[in-house]
């Protein structure tokens, strides 16, 4: 129900909108966490689940979907799953051939842009082959050096020190959560924020083994949405799920070599353990923590005023288990206030 006070504005700018129909074909994600939607009618795919396309009234827009549209209001709804129902709010433009939407990935702009199908085939066909990623670094796979896992909860910086540890320690800089959403793993050293910086990663080819990661990947969402609510999940789900993963990694670091850094979330100690079983007793787990209050500062810095997703980082924090006594090859990294990132990776190469 919209206000009175904004009811006749809306209704003017809607009547601007009725023309703002998407188009079949393919649109090209950048900035998403998907890199297309096939789009057919009101209904897509992309990365092997359905996507659902509502024109209407959504609400005003964010301030920089607002400035970069000319538009005060939402009117696409974009609804997917994987795992977990998530939902993306834009603007389409009057010709139908973008979309600009406030993306779940913290306060990224993520746009979508139909291409014709010469140029759909050509996007594709540009896709990294996924035994063949592209990166920057010197490969000496004679050369296997340390081997570090940054885990912890959302907001501590496990990829900023990641990032810095390849920029300023030569070290491979993988980011766990792009090997989850097909994306290149490498992000680059110099990207601004490099947690965010998956939605503008390559994107990933190789139809029926990334079909294969598809089907694995969203049931592992599933079960870690249930473990995320409290609720009985499958514990063998999840470590097809870590064991995926763990089988890239243990592959391109016998292609790459050198030092090697992973970032990402590993909750409980028991799913740390079985990443051990599986990558062996060179790997060490790098533990942060911080006080909750401290990671909500930091999250809210980074979602802005999207409190839907603030909520979720919260029940997404409340599952990290810090490091146990009796835990080996794992190092804590007590972060507080006074920190920055530098003195953080300091920390970390002092271990």
């Amino acid at each position: 129900m919209v206000s009175s006070g904004i009811n006749a504005e809306y209704m003017g700018s809607i009547v601007n909108m009725a023309k703002a129909m998407w188009k079949d074909g393919t649109y090209k994600a950048t900035g998403c966490l998907y890199d297309s939607i096939n789009v057919c009618g009101n209904t897509g795919q992309t990365m092997g689940t359905e996507v659902s396309l509502q024109f209407g009234e959504f609400g005003r827009a964010a301030p920089r979907i607002a400035e970069q549209t000319g538009q005060e209001f939402y009117n696409v709804e974009v609804k997917y799953n994987l795992g977990v129902d998530l939902v993306e709010l834009g603007v389409i433009s009057d010709d139908g051939q973008k979309i600009t939407l406030k993306t779940i990935m913290g306060n990224n702009v993520g746009i979508l842009e139909w291409m014709t199908e010469e140029e759909a085939a050509a996007f594709e066909a540009a896709k990294d082959p996924m035994d063949a990623l592209s990166h920057p670094y010197k490969e000496q796979p004679d050369n296997l050096g340390k081997f570090l896992w940054i885990t912890g909860p959302p907001g501590l910086g496990k990829s900023t020190s990641a990032q810095l540890l390849a920029r300023k320690a030569g070290y491979v800089y993988y980011e766990g959560d792009c090997f989850f959403f097909y994306k290149n793993p490498y992000i680059p050293i110099d990207a601004a924020e490099p947690s965010m910086a998956q939605g503008f990663s390559e994107n990933l080819w190789e139809e029926l083994d990334l079909n294969e990661r598809i089907a694995i990947v969203n049931k592992g969402n599933a079960e870690y949405q249930l473990m995320s609510k409290g609720e009985k999940y499958d514990t063998a789900v999840l470590e097809d799920f870590y064991g995926l993963l763990c089988d890239d990694i243990k592959r391109e670091r016998a292609r790459i070599g050198g030092d090697w850094v992973v970032a990402m979330t590993t909750d409980k100690r028991s799913f740390r353990d079985f990443v051990r079983s599986r990558l062996g007793p060179d790997l060490v787990f790098v533990v942060l923590d911080m006080t909750m209050e401290q990671q909500m500062d930091r999250i809210r810095g980074r979602h802005g005023d999207d409190e839907g997703a603030v909520e979720m980082m919260k029940e997404f924090s409340k599952l990290a288990e810090p490091m146990a006594e009796d835990e080996d090859h794992a190092v804590d990294i007590k972060i507080t206030t006074d920190m920055n990132p530098d003195n953080v990776v300091q920390k970390i190469l002092e271990k």
